[in-house]
């Protein structure tokens, strides 16, 4: 991945950062150390071993992906990770949808309800996806209109919203059963007042107002280089997309990306990588965080983290012992006040420095 070293020294620090008297150190390499389900309080189910890490702002979940009934989550009175009851996940393997806007919105793999939750304690059967097909793949919530969205696998079922209480089991609305006004989407995010997702293709980008999720307009359309997005999200105020184009049969030229707000224009930062799609050197912006202590964006990758004032220039150092196996790549990043960072390794661990 492309990046500029002259960053690393003190006088830049100092003025990058603001010069508010905390001065980084020019090479913050932390101690980094694998951590497993049973780190977390959960006993191993069957062979099941997955794992992942979310944060909605307010609170901070680990959740183990099998067939039991119990939730991590991170006791800020105690600092320590506690397992609770959530009965819920008896019925099938959780999966997280959404984590944002001090909201966590969860699925039941194989069913068609949307378990809610603010606090990561307490979950609520918030609603039900009435003749939904397939798999639900994704989701979004706008807390300032109570407005959210799920997005599943199939042509004729593709979203359905609601803006009624998560607290309460409804049924939420089905819109683009005609296969063609609404598309299916791979990824969705909330951002000032809009819901915005990548369709199905690839080579698009839709929006709607979170006031009217039944309406959605191609924002981003497919352009004559052939690119492709993934991973839409909104990070402080920022909405990161990945954009990536073939060079050859395994290989692929992949920038990280800002969206303007209204998801209308496409910004290259100076991040780039050329390889495979699943390379953990790529910039994903499934890892990328807010730092509010430092007042930077922080992007995790193999053996390093980038850090940006702006999300467009991004400089980095590199991170010992911070790597994975090859058909291993990081799969969200999150930050404990007071504890430190996790990120999550789809390989069955997660990885965890003390700050």
């Amino acid at each position: 991945m492309t990046y500029r070293s002259n960053f690393n020294n003190p006088l830049v620090l100092w003025t990058a950062f603001g010069g508010r008297g905390t001065l980084l150190p020019p090479k913050p390499i932390l101690q980094w150390q694998k951590k497993y389900y049973n780190d977390f309080g959960y006993s191993r189910h069957q062979s099941e071993n997955r794992i992942s890490v979310h944060n909605n702002g307010q609170a901070q979940i680990c959740v183990y992906h099998a067939r039991t009934p119990y939730m991590s989550y991170f006791n800020h009175g105690t600092k320590r990770w506690t397992v609770v009851s959530v009965p819920w996940w008896s019925h099938g393997v959780p999966e997280i949808l959404w984590a944002g806007d001090g909201v966590f919105l969860a699925k039941i793999t194989g069913f068609g309800n949307i378990i809610a939750s603010f606090n990561g304690i307490t979950w609520h059967n918030g609603g039900y996806c009435l003749n939904a097909q397939n798999e639900m793949l994704t989701g979004a919530y706008d807390m300032n209109r109570n407005s959210g969205v799920v997005g599943w696998w199939f042509v004729r079922s593709p979203l359905y919203y609601s803006f009624d209480s998560l607290t309460e089991r409804t049924e939420w609305t089905l819109v683009g059963a005609d296969g063609f006004s609404v598309p299916v989407f791979n990824s969705l995010t909330a951002h000032k007042g809009l819901f915005v997702g990548v369709v199905d293709n690839r080579r698009k980008i839709a929006a709607a107002s979170t006031a009217s999720p039944g309406t959605w307009n191609t924002t981003i359309d497919q352009d004559e280089q052939s690119s492709n997005y993934a991973f839409v999200r909104s990070v402080h105020k920022k909405l990161f997309v990945r954009r990536y184009r073939s060079v050859s049969f395994t290989s692929h030229q992949i920038h990280l990306c800002v969206l303007n707000d209204s998801a209308t224009e496409v910004t290259e930062t100076n991040l780039s990588f050329v390889g495979s799609l699943d390379d953990n050197r790529a910039p994903n912006p499934e890892n990328i965080i807010w730092m509010e202590q430092w007042g930077r964006y922080l992007l995790f990758t193999e053996s390093r983290i980038y850090l940006s004032a702006d999300g467009l220039e991004w400089e980095s150092w590199e991170q010992t012992g911070f790597t994975t196996a090859s058909d291993h790549a990081f799969r969200g990043a999150i930050y404990v006040p007071g504890d430190g960072f996790y990120i999550t390794v789809n390989g069955g661990y997660v990885y965890f420095a003390s700050y």
